[in-house]
């Protein structure tokens, strides 16, 4: 085989490495994760343009603030900045709810990696520590959109969740 050949049989491997590369992570998480409900809360979605969808928000994006590490208080209100955070969570009842936040990646058990953005106060004036994970809209088949609108803006779903190693994939809701 020539030099040129070579250059682009190698050209062509890179991208597509990259690409294999990016969808270890999810069908990893898919075949190996651990399962877990996560109860949502209220949200009004509204965009006409994506098609019917569902737009969640999980009781686990406001942790009480007793809940998160003095360090991770002390580094998201000292830097004025997000961070990296994981949430462990513990079953109860068959749903996962958050036991601890920290900046710490923990050695076992099942824990959520997201991103804390403020700690703040919520509509019920409790100090809550407000968490991002990437698993905010969920497809659902035409026609049964405004449905499962009506059980999300009144907090009646529950997401079925995929994690692995703090990766999140939401695979189903139910109500």
């Amino acid at each position: 085989m020539n030099r040129r050949a070579k250059q682009l049989i190698l050209a062509c491997s890179v991208p597509l490495l990259i690409l294999l590369g990016m969808c270890f992570t999810p069908l990893y998480t898919l075949l190996t994760g651990e399962e877990v409900i996560l109860r949502t809360m209220p949200v009004d979605p509204s965009d006409v343009f994506r098609g019917d969808y569902v737009a969640l928000r999980y009781e686990a994006e406001e942790v009480p603030k007793s809940l998160v590490e003095e360090k991770v208080i002390s580094k998201v209100v000292g830097e004025h900045r997000s961070s990296a955070v994981y949430v462990v969570l513990k079953e109860k009842n068959g749903i996962y709810t958050p036991t601890k936040v920290t900046l710490d990646k923990p050695v076992r058990g099942i824990y959520l990696k997201g991103v804390l953005n403020y700690i703040g106060t919520n509509m019920n004036g409790n100090e809550v520590a407000y968490i991002k994970y990437s698993m905010d809209k969920y497809f659902v088949e035409d026609n049964t959109g405004s449905a499962w609108e009506k059980a999300s803006t009144n907090g009646e779903i529950l997401a079925k969740v995929k994690v692995k190693n703090g990766y999140a994939i939401l695979i189903g809701i139910t109500k």
